[in-house]
């Protein structure tokens, strides 16, 4: 007897104990159960990968904002250095400007006669506050006294040593009518190679 069913087929070659043909279609059920669990899961796993395949791009967003804030902290320490620079700057040009405004103030005796008894000690008092103000220490004149006197309606370069850092520096201040016009100062190692 030819059955159109597949299960029928299977049945009729089985012998005929009923507990087998139980088993069988048990099994049977069981496999066709999986097959279909198996198509679902795949199914929705591709529908999964649809939905998580823009997330690839994360990673190239991640490695772009490291490049980024990598440079953004370049820019920062720059302009912080520039800042800084300029601060220096700013600082080193209100020392002078405060030194020249002593010198000044100095310079300008308190009556006449006072003015010029005191006169070449004021122009080394002088000499020795704008290298203090330049962050000179234990300095030297070297030039004798008697020089400023002409150094005070003339011109003349007054030799100096002093230290800064713990380096020995000689050099030179030039001096034109009683005042500072430039000062010149060197460390020795400079000079030598």
């Amino acid at each position: 007897m030819a059955s159109p069913c597949f299960f029928a087929l299977i049945i009729e070659d089985v012998p005929a104990q009923g507990a087998s043909q139980g088993l069988l279609l048990l099994g049977l059920g069981l496999l066709v159960g999986i097959l279909i669990a198996i198509v679902v899961l795949l199914v929705r796993l591709s529908a999964l990968e649809l939905r998580l395949g823009p997330l690839d791009t994360l990673g190239a967003i991640d490695a772009k904002l490291k490049v980024m804030s990598g440079s953004q902290a370049n820019l920062e320490l720059r302009r912080l250095e520039h800042l800084l620079v300029d601060i220096r700057d700013g600082q080193k040009r209100a020392d002078q400007r405060l030194a020249q405004a002593l010198e000044d103030r100095e310079r300008e005796p308190a009556s006449e006669s006072d003015g010029q008894a005191a006169g070449p000690s004021r122009l080394a008092e002088r000499i020795i506050n704008r290298l203090l103000s330049q962050g000179y220490e234990r300095i030297e004149i070297l030039t004798p006294a008697r020089e400023f006197e002409q150094m005070l309606s003339g011109e003349g370069e007054v030799r100096v040593e002093a230290r800064r850092g713990g380096a020995a520096y000689k050099g030179r201040v030039k001096v034109q009518a009683g005042s500072i016009l430039e000062v010149h100062l060197r460390a020795p190692f400079a000079i030598f190679p």
